[in-house]
């Protein structure tokens, strides 16, 4: 066996391990920030890193996150069915017609306001990227704070992915 043989077998030992979310917006391009709409206000984490899309930065967040095994609005079979307890009644096997559900809001430009994600296939098909920030509300209701208000850096502006 090889050196270089042993040492890679040697590091499949060894799970990887996902870099920790932490409460609070992530400060420049650390990571992505998570801004989830709650009755009780608004939870913000920050996910460290490129999770790459909207569903995967949520489950990284460290929140309680279960997805659905049915359809979803958008045909999404893995779609965002609970975050942390609400709703308490779905049995999250699929979608049902005219049900509210959990809406991703991206952050637009001119002004900078939380504008619907207006994507097709759930929250795995809206890209995010470093130093950006999405938000998650039940129904038609996005996060009642402003982004500037989640993002409190002076000037800040959301990155194109």
């Amino acid at each position: 066996m090889s050196i270089l043989s042993a040492l890679l077998a040697l590091v499949s030992l060894f799970p990887v391990v996902e870099p920790v979310s932490r409460t609070g917006a992530c400060a420049g391009t650390e990571g992505v920030t998570v801004a989830v709409g709650m009755a009780s206000g608004v939870l913000v984490r920050c996910v460290p890193g490129s999770p790459g899309d909207t569903r995967t930065a949520l489950q990284r967040s460290g929140l309680a996150v279960r997805l659905g095994s049915g359809t979803g609005p958008y045909g999404d079979s893995r779609y965002v069915c609970v975050i942390e307890g609400l709703p308490g009644d779905d049995t999250c096997t699929g979608h049902r017609e005219g049900a509210p559900f959990w809406k991703v809001w991206r952050v637009g430009l001119d002004p900078v306001a939380w504008r619907e994600s207006g994507t097709q296939g759930g929250p795995g098909a809206v890209r995010v990227c470093p130093g950006g920030l999405v938000g998650f509300g039940f129904g038609t209701s996005q996060p009642t704070v402003a982004p500037e208000q989640v993002v409190t850096v002076p000037g800040w502006l959301p990155p194109r992915c």
